[in-house]
């Protein structure tokens, strides 16, 4: 099949969703498919292979390292006549494009809802800044006008549903491509960043922002801390959200303890995972938390606060442990975790089991089995709408007709 994926964050944009769309594209090419990705332009110049075509575009509001583009560049409309399928990974500039390309050709278009966006509203200046449920009307109004709906959790999909949307939802988590996992590490993280061998590691990835909670990461550990003076806490990732949290950990007298790693190679990530005890996890606006299952492929459990998505991924005693919005909560059952060795193995080997649960590998074939569903149905429609249009279009014309005979 020839696949046109949409969205507007990708390489050399790092998050979520980049490396979703990336670890997807390279899957589906694995299975023999012909992928397509439509991204915006961003500043830092990008080796992008075969197939990618970059829209112009611009900072979103406060958000610098994100990209807004304008959905329209002639060189990848012309290509939009070769898709089999379109699949959206965006709710913004981009899917307009995908709208696009899907109606005028008459193509199935699946969308991936990643992101609540009324967690994500304080990106936008105030006077334009839409309600909590006009966000949610937002949602319902683009997801209705696909064919099917793709969420990473159940409690996603029950959102969508109150959210007023109507279109046929799939629950398909996509996690990491575990084979990366099997290679021998090559960063030696604890020295680099000189922390002990023996010192309890901690550690947060993703992006540094005001959406992942990470304030109350930061104060929480410093409970941690408290009780376990040798541990330390890495915050792997960058984002607006970085000088304040350097500034914060400095004025709390954990500059020694508290690390940032900056933004990090895949193979180094990896590295961080397996080299780290616990993950620790706040946020709020999650439809998965990709990095929890990520952490989890390399052997470390989370604490997490408790919150829609995060759930469905967080098994209490399995893989970690799921608590409530309480720094003092967290900090206990990291502490717990932390100093009991018996209870921290059988946490690793939970977490390993979860994370090869939903592999990249095993969630592109559900994948690639809707969309052969929908390229059915897709197929059968047209042949059945063109005569009627045909129809329609010649009775307008012999009405035309009589009425000026």
């Amino acid at each position: 099949m020839k696949i046109g994926l949409f969205t507007d964050a990708y390489l050399p944009e790092i998050s979520g969703v980049t490396i979703l769309v990336r670890r997807l594209r390279d899957e589906l090419a694995r299975l023999g498919h012909t992928v397509y990705v439509y991204a915006p332009k961003y500043d830092e110049p990008s080796d992008d292979e075969e197939r990618v075509f970059r829209y112009r575009a611009g900072p979103v509001f406060s958000y610098r390292t994100a990209r807004m583009a304008v959905p329209y560049s002639r060189e990848a409309t012309k290509s939009f006549s070769e898709l089999d399928v379109v699949h959206s990974h965006t709710p913004f500039s981009l899917a307009y494009a995908a709208f696009t390309a899907a109606y005028r050709h008459r193509l199935p278009h699946v969308q991936t809802y990643h992101t609540y966006l009324s967690q994500y509203r304080h990106y936008v200046p105030r006077v334009f800044r839409p309600s909590v449920r006009g966000a949610e009307r937002y949602s319902a109004l683009l997801c209705n006008r696909c064919t099917v709906i793709t969420v990473p959790t159940s409690s996603i999909r029950d959102e969508l549903v109150r959210f007023g949307v109507r279109r046929s939802i799939h629950v398909l988590p996509f996690g990491p491509d575990v084979r990366h996992y099997a290679a021998t590490p090559t960063w030696d993280v604890r020295g680099t960043l000189g922390i002990a061998p023996e010192a309890p590691l901690c550690m947060y990835a993703g992006r540094l922002a005001e959406e992942k909670n990470l304030d109350f990461v930061l104060r929480s550990f410093g409970k941690i801390h408290l009780q376990i003076p040798e541990a330390q806490m890495v915050f792997s990732g960058d984002g607006p959200s970085r000088a304040g949290l350097e500034a914060r950990a400095a004025s709390m007298g954990l500059s020694g303890a508290v690390h940032f790693a900056g933004f990090l190679s895949q193979e180094r990530l990896i590295d961080m995972y397996k080299a780290a005890d616990l993950f620790l996890f706040a946020s709020k606006s999650e439809t998965q938390g990709l990095v929890l299952v990520e952490a989890m492929a390399g052997r470390t459990p989370a604490v997490a606060v408790r919150a829609q998505g995060v759930c469905d991924v967080v098994e209490n005693e399995r893989n970690g442990y799921l608590v409530p919005e309480d720094e003092d909560a967290l900090a206990a059952q990291a502490v717990e975790i932390l100093t009991s060795p018996d209870l921290h193995e059988r946490l690793c080997e939970g977490a390993l089991e979860s994370a090869a649960e939903v592999s990249v590998e095993a969630s592109t074939e559900r994948l690639v089995k809707i969309y052969e569903r929908c390229y059915s149905k897709a197929l059968t429609s047209r042949t059945f709408m063109r005569p009627r249009l045909r129809l329609r279009r010649a009775g307008k014309r012999t009405t035309k007709k009589r009425r000026y005979s």
